[in-house]
């Protein structure tokens, strides 16, 4: 650490050295070595005077020689920004630039420039003796202002061409510039209410003029970052009929336009849901209120992992509606018309509103339980594939008794009872005709059985929202297979589940037209149980005590109704429901 008191090593050895050098000396050689107090002047005076003479000697030495040299080579001694006055260099004031106009550079240049019109060579300027500063002959053009502008406009056109580009793809993808999509992000609810909210959503994209992209689908769900695409559960052609004027592409073609379309495209996330504030402020004339916040890190990874040119804004505008209000025309007029122009009434969020119209993509998030259009729903009709194999394996299954049995949201307490009821009804419906059918299908939302090589049964999910599997459930499934074993009520009978259906099948005949993993799809099996179950002799589903209030047993009923009205027809159907579990 640096010290102004401290001295280095060498120092002290110099002190201390002289010190004793000092100390050693013998008074006489003190007085010798002693400096004089007083100098005389006539001494100092003379130093002085030889210091002066040599000075201006070797000054004139110096000039001499400068002079000399400058002759042979041609430099000037002068420094720049000097003026040699005959006495020496003496450093004047530059003077301040003059500003001329490059026309006065032109005429300088017309008239000094040779036939040839090459550019001056320092040779041809007589400047004797002087070889710099080089002379300037010609003020060059500004190649960088030149090159920036060529700049600009190789740019713009590749903004133009991008432009161009972008119009005619998008045209060609949905008939005119600039596309405008309407994206189902997510459906809440499952197969087959997700197709009900489906229509809202078709009806939602025709308002707002916007092209509808077909959902993926997958595990009995709707949107846009599930597996399957939208055909591999509905028919798109009967679609397209049923709904003319809706602008509809599948989700692959949506895909390709966002990864290769020229101008990046832009999007906003909306959600509608539900309110949990319970009833509307009855001061208020909407139905709904809009709020605005961050997007669900759910969607928006979905989103860019799906999407990664897709531009998104990291804010999500969200309508809740009021439960258990209907939903008027005035109501959906008014969601209309925010999400399609700037509203002067809503000040809140007039920035994001704003922004809606202008965007290429609405990513919806649909999460409602009523229809919010009053126009009337359509049914989606299941994909061709799907009804060939569900027609296929009626046909190979024979005659068959069909139960259609959803154990979710049942009272637990009830479960062992409707078991216990359920085998009793099955062995009155086929007890009372001894040539009908003697094996049961059984479809339900619980975990199915099903065998493997070695004999053992292994638990698959059939719902993606029945999760929680209790001792009771377990009891109620041993209540029903024990009744099929020997000594039971129902020995004698068979009872069939569509995975072991679908294994015989291919034995038998096959291809069935499906991966495996599509077959084990929670969605895919669901549609293939409820179409069976239509074609079954005999029907059986439980009541409200036993069993979950379901749209698939309800779709299950009016094509058994249906059916047993039109006479054309030709289906085997002896009941259209018999219910378990009355009281």
């Amino acid at each position: 650490m640096y010290h102004p008191f401290k001295r280095s090593k060498r120092s002290r050895e110099t002190t201390d050295s002289l010190s004793y050098r000092a100390r050693s000396l013998s008074p006489r050689l003190k007085q010798r070595y002693r400096s004089p107090t007083h100098p005389s002047l006539p001494s100092n005076f003379l130093q002085f005077v030889g210091l002066i003479v040599a000075i201006i000697i070797f000054g004139s030495l110096y000039i001499s020689l400068s002079k000399s040299v400058s002759r042979r080579t041609g430099t000037s001694p002068t420094p720049q920004n000097t003026t040699d006055f005959g006495i020496g260099p003496t450093r004047v004031r530059s003077p301040s630039p003059k500003i001329i106009d490059r026309t006065v550079l032109h005429v300088l240049h017309d008239i000094h420039e040779p036939n040839d019109h090459h550019d001056l060579s320092p040779s041809t300027v007589t400047r004797p003796h002087l070889k710099w500063p080089p002379i300037v002959t010609r003020i060059p053009e500004p190649k960088d202002v030149s090159e920036l502008e060529h700049t600009i406009v190789h740019v713009s056109s590749i903004l133009s061409a991008s432009a161009a580009d972008a119009v005619q793809f998008d045209e060609s993808v949905c008939g005119s510039f600039p596309c405008r999509f309407l994206l189902p992000l997510r459906v809440a609810e499952q197969e087959p209410k997700a197709h009900l909210h489906f229509h809202q959503l078709a009806i939602l994209a025709s308002r707002l003029n916007r092209t509808l992209v077909l959902p993926n689908v997958g595990n009995n769900r709707m949107g846009a970052c599930s597996k399957w695409p939208f055909d591999l559960y509905y028919d798109v052609d009967l679609l397209r009929s049923a709904l003319p004027a809706i602008n509809a592409l599948p989700f692959t073609v949506f895909d390709n336009w966002s990864e290769t379309r020229s101008i990046l495209p832009t999007s906003r996330t909306i959600s509608f849901s539900v309110s949990k504030s319970g009833e509307r402020d009855l001061l208020s004339d909407d139905h709904f209120t809009l709020d605005h916040g961050l997007a669900d890190h759910k969607v928006a990874s979905c989103l860019n992992s799906k999407f990664p040119r897709l531009y998104q804004s990291s804010s999500i505008l969200s309508f809740k509606f009021y439960r258990n209000n209907p939903i008027k025309p005035s109501t959906s007029q008014r969601l209309i018309q925010i999400l399609s122009e700037a509203v002067d009434s809503v000040e809140y969020f007039s920035d994001e509103l704003a922004a809606l119209p202008r965007s290429d993509v609405l990513a919806i998030e649909w999460d409602l339980r009523h229809p919010i259009f009053p126009e009337p729903n359509i049914d989606l009709q299941y994909s061709h594939a799907l009804v060939e194999l569900a027609e296929r394996l009626a046909s190979f299954t024979g005659s068959y008794l069909a139960v259609h049995w959803q154990l979710e949201r049942v009272p637990v307490e009830n479960l062992a009872w409707c078991a216990a009821s359920l085998v009793s009804t099955l062995r009155s419906v086929l007890g009372d005709d001894d040539s009908g059918p003697q094996l049961v299908w059984f479809a339900t939302d619980y975990h199915t059985f099903s065998e493997q090589p070695i004999g053992v049964k292994t638990k698959s999910a059939r719902s993606g929202t029945f999760r929680v599997v209790t001792p009771e459930h377990e009891e109620a499934m041993n209540i029903l297979q024990d009744a099929f074993q020997t000594g039971g009520d129902l020995e004698g009978y068979a009872m069939t589940e569509l995975p072991s259906q679908i294994k015989r099948l291919r034995m038998f005949e096959g291809n069935v037209q499906f991966e495996e993993e599509i077959l084990e799809d929670s969605g895919v099996s669901g549609i293939l149980d409820k179409l069976v179950a239509m074609q079954s002799q005999v029907f059986v589903s439980g009541s409200k005590a036993c069993s979950k209030t379901s749209s698939s047993s309800k779709q299950i009923v009016e094509f058994r109704e249906s059916v047993m009205r039109d006479k054309e027809i030709a289906l085997d159907i002896r009941n259209v429901v018999e219910l378990f579990g009355e009281w």
